[in-house]
């Protein structure tokens, strides 16, 4: 031996030998007519949702069968955790006068993909025969739902030794029906142990299950016989799964009176059992090590318990609805009210360094015009608001711990904001993961690494965490109004404010209509299962669907991130929650050195603070005009922005002109100007006349002379590789080679 031996769980090694075949593990929880009443139906998924993060979904399905009153109710909570919803029965004709049936054809059209056929309670207590449940089959086939079909010996087969002969007879019944077996799982119920507290030993419930697969091999296909999935159920506890589970014809578990318990997810994970036991710990040394607060260490477990658990964070076109039609601005009826800035906090996001510019500073501190920087500009915007609307403003800044430094120096000449914490609260940093096992990404060379921002969904933990929800609530405050710092027509307006207000709606959201230079861009969506608005980001939709994603007649409207926030419903909403606001996760994967391609891959989990439109119960959305919406995310926006297509008002705001009818020039610069440095060299006398620019493309190395004038759609092409000159002059719907 080259070192220690570890003592090693048996049951562990088995498992994962046995998470190396092919048929996914599948865990049904049986509730039979129970629990009694709808709110113990909510305090369980409560429950259960806080031992999510142990389950890896990728190793398990799982599946729900509520009494038939509560299929629909109860979906989308069982969705949100991962879990499939099953039916306990259905009928065996199709529709028609048959009073207190269901067919599998209105099952389907719920959008259930499951229903439990055969149960030994349906047989011995209602009458069914082999025949009805082969009836049965035959349909759901027909309708393509999935049969969990229930199979098993009583006491007295048993022990006359006809278990195999029983489950013959039951399953050849069926054989005949069904003509797609991917459908099929099979669930081997010993009728003697069902709600008993007697339970087969992992032995007896081997030998059986092979048995039955050995049968399905002769009767069908070897073929089938290895894909189907075998169930065991009959007082599966926690106890006793661990075991079971670990037998080679044993795929899962269909669990009766323990679905009723908080237990039942220590079932689920003993199943599919993710890092989270092991991993966690690790993370939360690291980050009580860095001082991070509790709220903090709960947003980042809660993101990570989200990755370890396997959880699909896609969002498919199938669970989707196109919002058709909103309140739009131009319609407000509400009054101004100025006294309502007395409780309302205005708070702009600050936290981004502009690497993807090139640059190792905030983007707020870019020049925008006339020697103005974003900050300028919003300072500016400031005191423009206190003067017209005759009152003090409060104005807050959310900075990271990349931004913070420059930002208070930056902003040391307007002390009329404010100063400290009164001015700023800083985002939180979030660990990076190693991709390859989900641990903790170190990075000896430079530790700081190690850490990423965790998205501008911090903004909730953040404001929690740093006291500064509290502080502003003891304060008298009630409403915050949210924006980017680098979209400079994000300012306060009464009348939104006003409509906000008399809504009382605890969320909404200022959206713009969809144009092309917007369909790579997320999306407002309705949620089909329960109708409310939710937010869908481009790293959120699968492939397949892309093509819909960037359908701009489909999907209209595009978040804007304006945002305004009911502090007090946001308050609540923690509290509901217990700390951690489920907001959707992105994950992105990256390098743990940026600048070293070769370093470890790591993933950054993130979330963005528009998808908590979702999480609030009532909340709306707003359409804008375009002029409130003016961000710089590239070098293409910031050329755009300092053109002519542009115009700073008298409260320095950065607009478009009104000949823009609201649609931006769409402008891509080669790749070689990627960084602001390089786009400032080929600007060196300003940008080009834009205003009447449909479309601008460069390709290779050029600088703008003065007074060059782009009109409609033009390409201007410079292959020499050697830099050249644009002359002056009027461009206009062409392609201009140098």
């Amino acid at each position: 031996s080259c070192g220690p031996s570890f003592p090693v769980d048996p049951d562990v090694v088995l498992l994962e030998e046995r998470q190396v075949m092919s048929r996914k593990f599948i865990v049904g929880g049986n509730w039979k007519c129970n629990p009694k009443t709808y709110k113990e139906c909510n305090e369980l998924l409560k429950a259960w949702k806080k031992a999510l993060p142990n389950v890896d979904r990728s190793k398990v399905e799982v599946v729900i069968c509520p009494p038939a009153l509560w299929l629909t109710s109860f979906t989308e909570s069982f969705e949100g955790l991962g879990f499939g919803v099953c039916a306990q029965n259905c009928g065996k004709t199709d529709a028609g006068a048959f009073t207190g049936e269901w067919t599998a054809a209105n099952l389907v059209d719920l959008g259930l993909k499951w229903t439990l056929l055969g149960h030994s309670e349906r047989r011995s207590l209602y009458g069914e025969t082999d025949e009805d449940v082969a009836e049965k089959v035959g349909k759901c086939q027909e309708a393509g739902l999935g049969v969990i079909l229930c199979i098993g010996e009583k006491l007295e087969e048993r022990e006359g030794g006809k278990t195999d002969e029983v489950n013959k007879r039951q399953l050849g019944a069926v054989i005949p029906k069904v003509k797609d077996w991917d459908k099929i799982v099979i669930a081997y119920e010993p009728v003697w142990a069902i709600g008993t507290g007697k339970v087969a030993t992992p032995d007896q419930a081997e030998e059986t299950q092979a048995a039955i697969r050995e049968y399905l091999k002769s009767a069908v296909s070897a073929a089938v016989a290895d894909k189907v999935r075998i169930q065991y159920g009959g007082s599966v506890t926690p106890e006793n799964c661990a075991e079971l589970i670990t037998k080679p014809n044993i795929d899962g578990f269909l669990v009766g009176g323990a679905s009723l318990k908080p237990s039942f997810m220590d079932i689920v994970s003993k199943v599919g059992p993710s890092k989270m036991a092991d991993m966690w710990p690790k993370f939360e040394k690291k980050m009580k090590k860095d001082d991070m607060n509790e709220t903090a260490m709960a947003a980042f477990k809660y993101t990570y318990g989200v990755l370890v658990s396997g959880a699909d964070v896609m969002i498919p076109e199938s669970k989707l609805d196109p919002v058709e039609s909103l309140m739009e601005y131009e319609k407000l009826k509400e009054k101004p009210d100025p006294r309502l800035l007395k409780k309302t906090l205005i708070l702009k996001l600050n936290g981004g360094l502009g690497t993807g510019m090139g640059l190792d500073k905030a983007k707020s501190l870019l020049e925008v015009t006339g020697g103005l920087t974003f900050l300028d500009l919003i300072a500016k915007q400031v005191a423009s608001m206190k003067k017209e609307f005759k009152t003090d403003l409060k104005f807050m800044l959310m900075n990271s711990f990349s931004t913070s430094k420059d930002t208070l120096e930056a902003l040391s000449k307007y002390p009329e904001l404010g100063t400290g914490s009164d001015l700023e609260f800083v985002q939180n940093k979030a660990p990076k993961v190693t991709e390859s096992d989900l641990s903790p990404a170190t990075w000896e060379k430079d530790s700081s690494h190690e850490w990423c921002p965790p998205g501008h969904g911090d903004l909730y933990p953040a404001m929690l965490g740093s006291g500064t929800l509290d502080k502003l609530l003891k304060k008298g405050y009630r409403y915050m109004f949210v924006s980017n710092s680098d979209n400079l027509g994000a300012t306060m307006d009464l009348k939104i404010l006003a409509h906000f207000v008399q809504s009382e709606a605890p969320f909404m959201m200022e959206v713009a209509e969809r144009t092309d230079a917007d369909k790579k861009g997320g999306h407002l969506a309705q949620s089909k299962a329960g109708g409310g608005l939710l937010l869908r980001e481009s790293a959120q939709c699968p492939e397949a669907d892309e093509k819909e994603f960037q359908n701009t007649s489909k999907y209209k409207f595009f978040n804007t991130n304006n945002l305004w926030v009911d502090l007090r419903a946001l308050k609540n909403l923690y509290r509901k929650y217990d700390g951690a606001l489920p907001l959707p996760v992105m994950k992105n994967s990256k390098t743990v050195d940026p600048r070293d391609k070769a370093s470890t891959k790591v993933l950054q989990l993130e979330t963005a603070m528009g998808a908590a439109i979702q999480c609030f119960p009532g909340a709306s959305a707003l359409v804008i005009p375009r002029t409130r919406f003016a961000p710089v995310k590239t070098t293409n926006d910031l050329l755009a922005l300092r053109s002519d297509a542009y115009m700073l008002t008298e409260d320095f705001r950065i607009v478009l002109k009104e000949e823009r009818q609201g649609v931006p020039p769409d402008v891509k610069l080669d790749g070689m100007y990627k960084f602001f440095d390089a786009m400032e060299k080929m600007i060196p006398n300003g940008a080009p006349s834009l205003v009447g620019c449909k479309k601008l493309v460069v390709e290779g190395e050029i600088t703008f002379a003065k007074d060059v004038v782009i009109k409609g759609t033009v390409t201007i092409k410079n292959s020499s590789g050697s830099c050249k000159e644009v002359p002056a002059g009027t461009y206009e719907d062409c392609t201009k080679e140098l």
